[in-house]
């Protein structure tokens, strides 16, 4: 009898550890689900060929006022190539060029209608996590859905900046703005 108190009482003591642990993995795996997104982003992406330097740049992805995503990028992206290219990963400030980026993921900031604007044209994928980010100018907007995250697609600016995106992409997205009337 003693035997299967002790049992009960390791299996009570085992799911309250679990409890735990889905917690602390629910805090992380926002960072995580949205650092594999941004980089699944660059593989549905096709940029025109002046966006790169030369035929082996690596795709630049630009972090914004998230540096945990940029970690979280960063071990994600450990020995994988983007269409053939290596992936930099770069933790930019508000004042630094974005002059060589692919993506910029612009977290939860102040300046971040004036990013868009800087970019409004350039051959930059832009991914925002801020409510109607999309009416700033933003190509994808990180949205939370029935407690998990989505994303929306603006086709209206990413034809404006010359980038196709495969319809794989929007097959997935949350929402797609297109500019035309339904």
């Amino acid at each position: 009898m003693r035997f299967f108190k002790y049992v009960l009482l390791l299996i009570f003591l085992q799911s309250c550890a679990e409890s735990v642990w889905a917690v602390s993995d629910s805090a992380l795996s926002e960072n995580q689900i949205k650092a594999a997104y941004l980089y699944k982003f660059a593989t549905y992406i096709e940029w025109p060929a002046s966006a790169f330097s030369t035929t082996d740049s690596p795709v630049v992805i630009g972090i914004v006022g998230a540096d945990e995503i940029a970690t979280e990028l960063n071990n994600l992206i450990t020995g994988r190539l983007v269409n053939g290219r290596m992936v930099q990963i770069k933790s930019l400030s508000v004042r630094e060029p974005l002059s060589g980026v692919h993506i910029l993921f612009i977290g939860q900031h102040e300046h971040l209608s004036y990013l868009l604007e800087n970019l409004e044209t350039q051959p930059v994928l832009t991914v925002t996590d801020s409510s109607n980010a999309l009416d700033m100018g933003s190509i994808i907007n990180f949205v939370l859905v029935d407690n998990h995250i989505r994303f929306e697609v603006s086709t209206v600016h990413a034809d404006r900046c010359g980038l196709k995106i495969s319809a794989r992409l929007l097959g997935v997205a949350q929402k797609i703005e297109t500019g035309r009337p339904l």
